[in-house]
């Protein structure tokens, strides 16, 4: 293998071994990454490793030198790089401290006073979200908004009013302390300490004319320490329960909508006087309380509407119950329906009866309100017009002893719209009454013309004396009874267009050849389509009679 000089191939075999080292070093150094290497490095190497084995095994020293070049030139370019590259920053050193000293910030010291009145608002927070699970909740958070402000502002009294927006009132829903009334006392009222404090704390304003209701309309707080000056003010007399010293006025709005809901009031006795310190004082805790009012009545609307969502499911339930399941038999008649119920709403119903020979009783009622207390009167009104409608007495009479029955008889709205039809075949007559806003129409096959037979009359549960008024006509087969309520032809399509009276009866009066229950059906089907996904906002009901 080695000619006499090979021992002069030692060195070859040294460098390829260094070379073979070299490689594994850079091979290790690339795989834990602790610096960086070009894989031209691992090139070159590797070419110095072959350029010794082939020149140990091929001696030439043509073939040495021309590897041992290209070895080199491989790895030039990697040179030049590190040679000519954008430098590096010179890396300090000097030992660097492990603690870092960071710039002294410098916070001006909260006063002892300012951290308690946050804690104050902080608690009314907290009462708010008590307030959820009970039923003082609400009145427990008023006397602490109340005996809080008190305290922050060395008030002898303090009342807190809140707005009812129904009644346009004012009314006094917290009070504590000694509050002389700002405000013109009763004729009637002794002027003593306990009957005016108590007339005060159950006292209920109008948003003008007084100093509650105009600082709630104004919207502005107020600090009054000269009451005798003030016009809005009265003092009532020369005891001294009655002497005014200093007030505090602050208005409540719902945050979020600036809606004043309620107002808190500051009061001292004569001789001291609100600094505005105190004034500051008590708008901070105001607007503690106006977030913590919030919470509450956002709350209590959510759980009322709730309540009320329940409730007109069980009455919508109970509605479907009176509605007829079976028809009786319809002597000489063609009858058609259809009823939609709103959700909440509980307004409409119908009902036929045949007990007597001489006719048939067709009856559509649409009752006033929501909810269970419309399905009350709906009841009451269903059982009266069924019994009185098994007597002789007319559509009107029978009309007109309901009414009296319900009027005063509940303490709630309970006015009702009614139709009341009868109908006698021997001698194709029908003989009705109506109250309030369902309407009865007559289609006369032979003039092919719809004609209203009803007149405007008040609703049942108006007016106790009321008296309704029978009409009566003739019929011949083909001719058709229209009645329904008011939610149908009120029912609005996505451009707020009303779905109308004429609507209706141009379906009637193009399909009069159908039958009451094809005309209900065509109406059901139109009035669907005209409204589509749009939401409804009251029961809808129709009734087709067709005289056969």
């Amino acid at each position: 293998m080695f000619n006499s000089d090979a021992i002069a191939y030692l060195p070859l075999l040294g460098t390829a071994i260094l070379a073979t080292i070299l490689f594994i070093f850079l091979a290790v150094i690339k795989t834990r990454k602790t610096a960086k290497v070009s894989y031209l490095s691992f090139l070159s190497v590797l070419i110095l490793i072959f350029d010794c084995i082939y020149t140990i095994f091929n001696p030439g020293i043509s073939n040495f030198v021309f590897l041992l070049i290209l070895a080199t030139a491989v790895f030039i370019p990697y040179l030049v790089m590190l040679a000519f590259g954008k430098p590096k920053k010179e890396v300090s050193e000097e030992p660097v401290d492990e603690e870092i000293k960071k710039p002294e910030i410098i916070v001006e010291d909260i006063k002892p006073d300012e951290v308690n009145l946050i804690e104050k608002g902080r608690s009314f927070v907290i009462l708010a979200s008590d307030s959820f699970g009970s039923k003082e909740g609400m009145q427990n958070l008023l006397d602490s908004i109340n005996k809080t402000c008190m305290e922050i502002t060395n008030a002898d009294g303090g009342a807190v009013l809140m707005v009812d927006d129904f009644e346009d009132s004012i009314n006094v829903k917290s009070f504590l302390g000694v509050f002389p009334p700002p405000y013109k006392l009763p004729a009637e009222l002794p002027h003593k300490e306990l009957r005016v404090s108590t007339s005060f704390k159950f006292a209920t304003f109008a948003l003008r004319d007084n100093i509650f209701g105009e600082i709630a309309s104004s919207g502005k707080p107020e600090i009054i320490n000269s009451p005798k000056d003030d016009p809005r003010i009265t003092e009532n007399g020369p005891e001294d329960f009655l002497k005014l010293g200093s007030f505090i006025f602050i208005p409540i709005r719902l945050r979020g909508r600036g809606i004043v809901i309620g107002l808190i009031a500051l009061s001292k006795n004569p001789g001291k006087k609100f600094t505005q310190k105190e004034f500051d004082w008590a708008l901070t805790l105001a607007g503690f309380a106006e977030s913590a009012l919030k919470t509450t009545i956002s709350f209590q609307v959510y759980n009322e509407k709730n309540e009320i969502s329940k409730e007109s499911k069980i009455a919508e339930n109970l509605q479907n119950v009176l509605l007829p399941k079976k028809l009786p038999p319809l002597q000489g008649l063609s009858f058609g329906s259809f009823t939609m119920h709103t959700e909440g709403v509980c307004s409409d119903a119908f009902d036929v009866l045949s007990v007597r020979q001489d006719r048939t009783s067709v009856i559509l009622m649409d009752v006033a309100g929501k909810g269970t207390n419309s399905f009350l009167v709906m009841s009451m009104l269903r059982s009266m017009i069924r019994l009185l409608v098994n007597t002789p007495q007319p559509a009107g009479t029978i009309l007109s002893l309901a009414n009296r029955e319900i009027c005063g008889e509940i303490n709630f709205e309970h006015f009702a719209s009614v139709a009341l039809i009868n109908y006698n075949d021997a001698k194709k007559t029908v003989q009705f009454s109506s109250a309030g806003t369902t309407p009865v129409f007559l289609y006369n096959a032979q003039n092919q013309t719809i004609e209203r037979k009803s007149l405007a009359s008040e609703p049942l549960g108006v007016e106790k004396t009321t008296s309704y008024k029978d009409i009566q006509f003739t019929v011949s087969p083909g001719d058709i009874i229209i009645t329904y309520t008011d939610g149908l032809v009120e029912a609005l399509d996505a451009s707020g267009k009303q779905y109308s009276l004429n609507r209706l009866l141009n379906i009637v009066k193009t399909n009069s050849k159908s039958s009451g229950k094809q005309i209900a059906d065509l109406v059901k089907a139109d009035m669907k389509k005209f409204v589509g996904s749009e939401l409804l906002h009251d029961d809808q009901t129709l009734l087709a009679v067709k005289i056969q």
